[in-house]
């Protein structure tokens, strides 16, 4: 989708799509800026158009980072080709059942984003119907124009009937990607799982041709850890600044669910809570199974059986037991590692926040 939007891989050809694909959206960013100004004074719907104005913001945000960072993405997409044909090419057909069962994973969930976001962006342009004032799906303004006017209030709302196919190229692609490069990431490190379980079985002695083996298991490792680092330093900085969004994203919705009567906005808001939710559990889940499989292939590396090696053998495998150690991680700004514990935590911060600031208002 990306790729025929010119975001990645543009052609001479092609160029001029990414910015028809992103430029009105970014206008409509400005305008719906324009709009929080003026509706400082209504604090349910300031609430809920920060909401809009701030999950589109970030949906630019990631867009506009990958066409910025477009030769590093490119560069590491190329390099993951090179990975995914040596596995789909070798002739360990269990690894190839692997890169399969992730290649399905990785599709069921991109259209699992995209089906989901499309259909939460088609409720949020049809709840305006069910409100007694005029008001636009999402909230916009320009200086000296009143925007529930007829006819402006009509051909704004005609504007924005295809946000829902805009922002969902926009905003779940990059979600759908970070989840596939994780997969990938953790697919790998089960085919390594998998080799280091084959060294030194029953009836096998370590020597000459299981040392090359170890030796192959120890390169493989190195690629894989070359592979998750250049991962991180793509995502670490927009994963770090959609904490933050979306830390206080959960929290104002929160609040503004414990002081709106509307039943149409109570259900628009839980609905969005539960968006950002399921956007940060896609995250922080798909993370965290790539850090137990590391650990995982520390327990491979202990389990084999040493014992039945020579000297040089054990030596090898000491030194890739201590490489093992260290963690393989995605890290928030570099600095908190992406597990479910850390979702947690940031659960926990906004439901305080919030829970602090209801307290504060109803005094």
């Amino acid at each position: 989708m990306w790729r025929y939007l010119a975001v990645l891989y543009p052609t001479p050809g092609t160029d001029w799509r990414k910015y028809a694909f992103v430029l009105p959206v970014t206008a409509m960013n400005f305008m719906q800026f324009l709009y929080l100004l003026q509706s400082w004074g209504d604090l349910p719907a300031f609430i809920l158009n920060m909401f809009f104005f701030s999950a589109i913001f970030n949906a630019l945000m990631r867009t506009w980072l990958v066409i910025i960072k477009r030769v590093q993405f490119e560069k590491f997409l190329d390099q993951l080709s090179v990975l995914f044909h040596s596995i789909r090419d070798d002739s360990d057909e269990w690894g190839r059942n692997i890169l399969r069962q992730a290649e399905d994973e990785a599709c069921h969930l991109a259209i699992l984003n995209l089906s989901a976001s499309f259909l939460d962006i088609v409720g949020a342009l049809i709840s305006p119907l069910f409100r007694e004032a005029r008001a636009h799906p999402f909230g916009v303004a320009l200086p000296g124009v009143n925007m529930t006017r007829t006819p402006v209030y009509e051909i704004v709302y005609l504007a924005q009937l295809p946000t829902p196919a805009l922002l969902s190229m926009m905003y779940m692609p990059f979600v759908s990607l970070f989840a596939g490069l994780a997969i990938f990431g953790k697919a790998m490190l089960q085919i390594l799982v998998h080799r280091l379980g084959q060294m030194g079985g029953e009836g096998q002695t370590v020597e000459e041709p299981e040392f090359r083996m170890l030796c192959d298991c120890i390169q493989y490792h190195i690629r894989v850890i070359g592979y998750v680092r250049r991962l991180n330093d793509l995502v670490t900085n927009i994963v770090a600044a959609e904490a933050i969004i979306f830390g206080s994203i959960i929290c104002s919705l929160l609040f503004c669910l414990n002081i709106i009567t509307s039943p149409t906005q109570i259900i628009s808001i839980i609905m969005y809570i539960f968006t950002m939710l399921y956007v940060l559990y896609t995250y922080y889940n798909r993370a965290n199974d790539l850090s137990i499989e590391n650990f995982r292939v520390a327990e491979a590396v202990y389990n084999v059986p040493w014992y039945r090696g020579s000297i040089r053998f054990r030596k090898t495998l000491l030194i890739f037991l201590m490489q093992t150690q260290h963690p393989l991680e995605i890290r928030v700004g570099n600095v908190y590692p992406m597990t479910l514990a850390m979702f947690q935590s940031l659960l926990n911060a906004s439901y305080s926040y919030f829970t602090m600031l209801r307290g504060v208002t109803n005094k």
